[in-house]
């Protein structure tokens, strides 16, 4: 169970879905930080913590750059807003309606675990190593007659 207590989530208009899909574009190329897109999104009446947005993360750091949250949340989306130029940004809005972000990236997720594990284990070794090594430099008792 959860600490965190469930917040009842208010239901989106498509309006209020595009204006912040728009937003988040917008502030990827301008490089802000999600406290932007909160405040640029009151006059559409639109709340972050309260309404069921899709593509928004479940909890929002909001002095984390909107660059960041889309890389690690909407991948497809941070390659396409790379690899197109301002001109194309109305397309790549029609195109956030047509498909699905904001799932994990699971390949991503796994890479990352087995990274992880990996570098944990040769931090153990490492340490069982050095271990080892203190041990042997405490038993060369070099003035001690047996």
């Amino acid at each position: 169970m959860s600490d965190e207590p469930s917040v009842e989530r208010l239901p989106v208009t498509p309006e209020m879905q595009r204006a912040y899909d728009a937003m988040l574009i917008k502030t990827f190329r301008a490089d802000k930080r999600m406290v932007d897109v909160m405040r640029w999104l009151e006059p559409w009446g639109v709340d972050l913590q309260k309404h069921a947005l899709k593509r928004c993360p479940n909890s929002v750091y909001y002095m984390e750059r909107v660059q960041e949250m889309v890389g690690r949340y909407m991948r497809p989306l941070a390659d396409r807003l790379w690899d197109t130029e301002r001109s194309q940004d109305v397309a790549t809005l029609n195109w956030m309606t047509k498909i699905q972000l904001g799932k994990a990236n699971t390949k991503w997720d796994s890479e990352r675990a087995k990274m992880r594990r990996e570098s944990n284990t040769n931090r153990r070794f490492a340490g069982v190593l050095q271990n080892n090594w203190e041990g042997q430099k405490r038993n060369a008792q070099w003035k001690v007659v047996k």
